[in-house]
């Protein structure tokens, strides 16, 4: 179906172009515009994001102008936006003439070469547009690099750019919501809530920010300001449905698990369909210790969706609590059929055949979840207390040697590893390990203690621990 632009031009001599292009298209006939006149009909498509009819028009334009360089440059520009930066590359060599004055041009191959992976290219490319540009072109410039680095995932690269643009223009805020943005990508929680609360000062009414900084909040575990920031968003934006959600989340992490499951069901009156603030429902309960709730709640839902594999597992964790086992075991297997890479499931599981010391069975079911997510620190520590019960205490040893290699510095590991290789006779070893752990987390001494319990009255362990 033809595409129609549809709206009625402010601009009437552009009006008569585009429908007068328009129409010639439709015939397939030849109609003659001069450079300027192609460039207008070229950005009008741009400006209404119709980049495929941007890119015809241009080749028109192009076959009846093949010598203007402005075209080729805008062709590469529109490929760029069609996410074809090869094609654009391969333009831009065709306007080779523009490349001692147009900051046009640097920019667009930077563009092209980030989409293309090649960043440090890039960054001289941008660093040569910006150096060609004139003042009133650098913030649209910082802009554009910073997005279209951000798109492909260079944050730290993105954050340079940014912060050079609240140099140039400390007015612009927006350049520091997109740092503060960034900083969240790159885990640097601290200084994006710093960014965050800078543009709030100025912009207290974005609730987009309040939404943004209340996640931020949360992954640094300080839920109550959290809470406030979800707050605001939801006084700013009364369907900002995602911050009742997250709201929600928020309170069930500060262990406010009643007003949570309340927020949870305002939440369900705007999607009653949604079964995953349905579990968490259930999963308020279980903290709650309102295990006959819990219970209940958990069944409903399995009633209510049968193939969702967390209904299954909520009851079978709940059921496992209360000692149920082979009840929660049948529930877990539901789960697991549901979703064969359900890792949460696949540890209950093995948790409830520890509690019924099957340790073959659980040795199992630690080592699948290890399997789907070997950074699971609480699996791995258990697979290898299930080992160490079952009689293979080097399997123990070897697990949690391999686990510190690609999770170093976790203080569980480290004692763990300490109290295996002392059991296992390698003295020297365990106490080195000891030594790291005990200078990082003194308080945590009793992880080494569970797995050899007459370390306690090793001199060496005494004089690492200075009593």
């Amino acid at each position: 179906m033809q595409e129609r632009t549809g709206d009625l031009f402010e601009d009437k001599e552009l009006s008569s172009k585009i429908l007068r292009y328009e129409a010639m298209r439709r015939k397939g006939a030849s109609l003659y515009f001069d450079v300027e006149e192609y460039l207008n009909i070229v950005n009008f498509y741009i400006d209404k994001s119709q980049l495929k009819n941007a890119h015809e028009a241009c080749v028109s334009a192009i076959t009846i102008h093949p010598s203007a360089a402005d075209l080729k440059l805008k062709n590469a520009q529109i490929l760029v936006g069609r996410g074809k930066p090869q094609d654009a590359i391969n333009w831009l060599r065709k306007v080779n003439e523009l490349r001692i004055s147009s900051f046009e041009y640097y920019a667009t191959k930077g563009i092209a070469r980030v989409l293309l992976g090649d960043t440090d290219q890039a960054q001289s490319n941008f660093d040569s547009a910006l150096q060609l540009s004139a003042i009133e072109d650098m913030e649209e410039l910082f802009y554009n690099f910073g997005e279209s680095l951000e798109n492909s995932g260079s944050f730290l690269l993105a954050l340079k750019y940014y912060s050079r643009a609240i140099k140039s223009f400390p007015l612009n805020i927006d350049f520091v919501f997109r740092k503060a943005f960034c900083f969240d990508k790159i885990g640097h929680f601290n200084q994006s809530i710093k960014y965050y609360e800078k543009f709030l000062d100025a912009n207290p009414f974005s609730e987009n920010a309040w939404y943004n900084i209340g996640i931020i909040y949360n992954k640094v575990d300080d839920f109550s300001r959290a809470i406030e920031a979800y707050d605001y968003a939801i006084a700013l934006d009364n369907e900002h449905y995602d911050a009742v959600f997250n709201k929600a989340n928020s309170m069930a992490n500060n262990e406010q698990y009643t007003d949570a499951i309340d927020v949870y069901n305002d939440y369900l009156k705007i999607y009653p369909g949604s079964f995953t603030a349905k579990y968490y429902i259930g999963e308020c309960f279980y903290q709650k210790k309102d295990y006959d709730k819990a219970i209940q709640h958990f069944k409903e839902l399995i009633k209510e969706f049968p193939d969702f594999p967390d209904a299954h597992y909520g009851l079978g964790l709940v059921l496992n609590e209360t000692g149920k086992y082979n009840e929660a075991i049948e529930k877990l297997k539901e789960a697991i059929n549901k979703d064969e890479e359900h890792s949460d499931a696949w540890y209950t599981l093995g948790s409830v055949y520890t509690a019924l010391k099957a340790w073959d069975e659980s040795i199992i079911a630690y080592k699948k979840a290890i399997k789907i997510n070997k950074f699971d620190v609480d699996a791995l520590l258990a697979c290898a207390n299930a080992f160490s019960h079952n009689g293979n205490i080097n399997q123990s040893l070897e697990i949690i040697t391999e686990a510190i290699d690609f999770i170093p510095n976790n203080i569980e590991l480290m004692f763990s590893l300490s109290g295996y290789l002392l059991r296992t006779g390698f003295t020297i070893s365990g106490l080195n390990w000891f030594k790291k752990a005990y200078d990082i987390s003194p308080e945590d001494v009793d992880i080494t203690f569970q797995i050899i319990p007459e370390a306690e009255t090793f001199e060496e362990l005494k004089q690492i621990m200075n009593i």
